[in-house]
Order: structure tokens, then sequence, then C-alpha cells
């Protein structure tokens, strides 16, 4: 970096420092002897922040069944680390707003910021993290250095160039083109001057550096999700259509090891705790129809519409486009209905594909992963009788069926002829098995279709669930199970669910 700059960086006095109580918090958290009357006093000096305190403890994020009254109560129910980080979070916010602002867009920047922070916490949140409060407080702070910058240098974020109010990695190229680094070594910097914790300045500073490949080291959780964190308030903010939804699902899976249904639930997180954000910062984030508008976008792109898309977009895209539409007919039956008769029905390779990815994922995730096989009943002896034209209307009508009584998170694939395979990731068993009787009863209950066909359509399924408490050795053993329900539910009469025994899951998993 220009040795000019950094000085200036150092000498300069219209950065803030922080103000009185947050100096007193800091001290605070580094005190092993703290306990909660000093915490409690340092706060109570402030009567803005022992509102914003009382504010918290009583918010969703806590569900409280009795309201919180007294500052006392709320150290209790937040505990003495999370009662620090929201206070020093608060008072922090308070010092970097009253300063004066140059080129930069200050209320894109703080949008950002608390959406990044808020971002941070929902990813923690969904890991099962300890001290969530120092996520949103890392990702609120990871870019206080362009605070820094636009007071030391105010043309740097001025005009219509790149980095005035363009992508937050056009800004961070601009800067390491002007500076040799950027925003976020500049306020780890920054923060280490005000004596955050080393971990805070830490995950600062890997903003935009860390490495989210490989394996994800548990000492380095709190730098990657902050890193995740921008990217994710970015989804947010965007007005173009579509948002990279797919690639930053594609990063928080590669780089904390969530999957897009995680993510999924992470985007309606964010989205439900925005309201309170905005009430409690007193800041307007971003209107409720742009954050309708990205969670419509997330359904269709996550929940698996897709399919393909997730785990590696370019490769799965370039896959679907070059072997373009199969039939799901079995081998040498002529005039067979592909995937564009039956539509939302996916074919034998994607099913294959997809099945061996959620398997090896769920367990990791900790998430069950349930599989039915449908099988319609006497549907030959119809297609003989009144011809395959009738026979076709029947698939279709099935289609229409299992897409109706299905969820979107959910894959249908054809399995040749009359055999239909649903692939119900994040499921239980008792979902599972709800959703499979659900699909017999509406196809018991839809209309005839009319035309040459007077026979009423029945389907038997057999449904299997792989979860930790019954976990199966491999994919084979799996299909297996599920056809062996399948079967089963065939010997007994046909037209009903069948759910794979547990006991008989665990023997197959042992042996």
């Amino acid at each position: 970096m220009n040795s000019a700059i950094e000085a200036q960086l150092s000498l300069s006095a219209d950065f803030p420092s922080p103000p009185g109580v947050a100096t007193h918090i800091i001290a605070l958290a580094r005190d092993p002897e703290v306990d909660m009357p000093k915490v409690a006093m340092a706060i109570s000096l402030d009567s803005a922040l022992t509102m914003k305190i009382l504010r918290i403890a009583n918010s969703p994020l806590y569900a409280q069944r009795r309201r919180i009254e007294t500052l006392r109560q709320a150290l209790v129910v937040l505990g003495l680390n999370a009662t620090l980080t929201l206070a020093l979070s608060f008072s922090l916010v308070k010092s970097l707003r009253g300063g004066k602002f140059n080129g930069l867009d200050y209320s894109l920047y703080w949008r950002r910021s608390l959406l990044a922070g808020t971002a941070a916490r929902a990813l923690a949140d969904a890991m099962h993290q300890p001290r969530a409060e120092e996520y949103f407080l890392a990702g609120l702070l990871q870019d206080v250095g362009m605070l820094a910058l636009d007071r030391v240098m105010p043309e740097i974020y001025r005009g219509d160039g790149s980095a005035s109010n363009g992508a937050h990695t056009a800004i961070q190229q601009h800067e390491r083109k002007i500076l040799a680094t950027d925003h976020a070594a500049i306020g780890a910097r920054a923060m280490r001057t005000w004596k955050l914790p080393e971990f805070l300045c830490r995950a600062i500073g890997n903003s935009h550096a860390i490495d989210l490949g490989g394996t994800p080291d548990p000492a380095l959780m709190l730098d990657r999700c902050v890193a995740l964190s921008g990217p994710i308030a970015d989804l947010f903010l965007s007005e173009s259509t579509p948002r990279p939804i797919a690639e930053t699902a594609l990063a928080v899976e590669r780089g904390v090891g969530l999957d897009r249904i995680a993510f999924g639930q992470i985007l309606a997180t964010i989205g439900s705790i925005i309201p309170e954000t905005e009430a409690i910062f007193d800041a307007r984030l971003l209107g409720a129809q742009n954050a309708e508008s990205l969670l419509d976008q997330a359904r269709d792109v996550l929940m698996l519409r897709g399919r393909q898309v997730m785990r590696d977009v370019d490769q799965f895209k370039a896959a679907a486009a070059s072997a373009g539409p199969r039939e799901t007919r079995e081998p040498g039956r002529t005039g067979g209905i592909g995937r564009d008769v039956l539509a939302g029905v996916q074919d034998r390779p994607h099913l294959e594909q997809f099945l061996a990815l959620e398997f090896e994922g769920c367990l990791r995730q900790g998430a069950p992963l349930s599989l039915a096989f449908g099988d319609l009943d006497q549907f030959k002896r119809i297609n003989d009788s009144f011809g395959q034209q009738a026979g076709d209307r029947i698939l279709q009508k099935v289609a229409r069926v299992l897409r109706e009584n299905t969820r979107e998170s959910d894959l249908i694939a054809g399995c040749g002829g009359e055999k239909f395979v649903v692939v119900l990731p994040a499921t239980d068993a008792g979902t599972a098995r709800r959703i499979c009787e659900r699909i017999v009863l509406a196809l018991n209950q839809s209309p005839h279709d009319g035309g040459t066909s007077p026979a009423r359509v029945t389907i038997s399924v057999g449904c299997a669930t792989h979860d930790a408490g019954a976990p199966f050795a491999s994919v084979d053993a799996f299909v297996t199970a599920a056809d062996r329900a399948l079967q089963t539910a065939r010997s007994l009469g046909r037209n009903r669910t069948v759910c794979f025994d547990p006991q008989s899951t665990q023997a197959m998993a042992r042996a």
C-alpha cells in the first residue's frame, strides 16, 4: 500500500474512535472475572442501548414465553457473552453512522452491512454454532475499512467508475488497483486499534481473502460465514433478474457444507428477521416486495425445479443440454412419452445422479432422505386392452397427480413404463408416509380421463428412509429397501402404501 495513504489512515482524525460505552464493553469482554452486575451497570449508562437490549431479548430470535421487563432479566436470557457482543454492535453502529461521508453511497453501505450481519448470524444458527452474536458483529463490521478509506481518500468511491455503486467485487478490485490492498485489510487494522478481539479482526481481514474450497476448518468457521455473508446480502439488494442464487448456494455448500435446501431456509430466515433488524437499528434495509421477489426466485432455483444446477451448476446444465430430452418409457417400446410430455418428471440418468448426491450428503448434513417407488396397478392390462393412447393419458394423469401432491423440493422421475420414483430430501419416515398416502388417495379420487379407457387407475407405493437412526450401507441397499416395500404393497392387495421396516433397515446397514 502507498506509504502516504497508510500514514493518512493511521493518523486520520475523521475516523471515529469507539465511544466510551463501547470501550468499556470491550474491556469487560476481556475481563475473565466479569459478572452480570458489572455488565448491567455499563449498559444502563446508555438508556438507548438498554432499550435495544430489552427489545432484542423479547424478539423472535430468543422466543421467550414471557415478556422481559428488566435489564437483569435480559442478561439472564441472552447470557453474558451475547449481551456484551450485542451491546458492542449497537454502540459501534451508533458511532460509525454518526460520521461524515464523501463519495461512498452511505445508505447502500449500511443496508449491506446490516444484511451481511444478519446473514452471518443465520449461517451460524443453521450450523448450530455457539456465540451467533459474534458472527453478526463480524459480518456487520466486515466493510468498516470502506468508511476509513472514504474519509482519507474521498475520490476513491466518487464518480461513475466501477467502484462507485457497483458490485462489491468491483469495489475490491478498484481498491487493489489503486492501493495494492483492500478495505478488508484496512478494516482489520482499524479494529485492532480499537482493541477488538483478534478473532473478529481476523474474520474482517479474511472477508474477501479466505479460500472457500476444501474441507471446512472448524477454527475458521466464523471467517467462512463472514466471507459468505456479503454475497448473500447482495442477493437481497440486487434488483437484477435473475439473481445469482444458484452460484451463491453452491459457494455456501462448498464453503460451510450446507446444502441448497438449508440455504433456502437461511434465505427465508433472513427475510423473517429483516423487520426486527430494521426496528432495532432504525434503518430501512429493503422493501417487502424486493425480499418477496428474492424468495420467489429462490423457491424456483433452490427447490429443485432445475434439479441439476445445485451441486455443480455449469456441469449439470451442460450435461442436460447435450443429452437432450430422454424418454421415460422402457427401451424398445415405440411411441414412448418423453420429458416434454411428462412435464416435471425427470429421466432415469438424472434420478440416479441426484439420488447418489443426496445419499452422500444427507447424513453429513444431519438430515434424513426418503425414497418412494410407485407402480401403477394393472397398467399393462389397461394399456393392452385400450391401446397406447389410453396408456399415455393415464401416465400423464399420474404425473400430474404426483406433481400436485409432492413438494417443490421433491424430485419425480419416470423409471420405465408404469413405474415412478419420488426422492424426498430432508424428509423423515413419518412425513414420507403421509406424502405417499396422499398420492395413493389422490389417484383414487382423480376423475376418469374419458376417451376409450373406463378404468380407474390406482397405484402401489413402497417407501424407505435413510437417516442416522436407520442408515443404509449404500445407495443400492436403499433402493432395494424401497423396492421390497413396493413388492410388499403389491402382495397385500395393491392400492396402498407400505414403508420399509426400520429393523430390517438396520440389519441391512450392518450387513
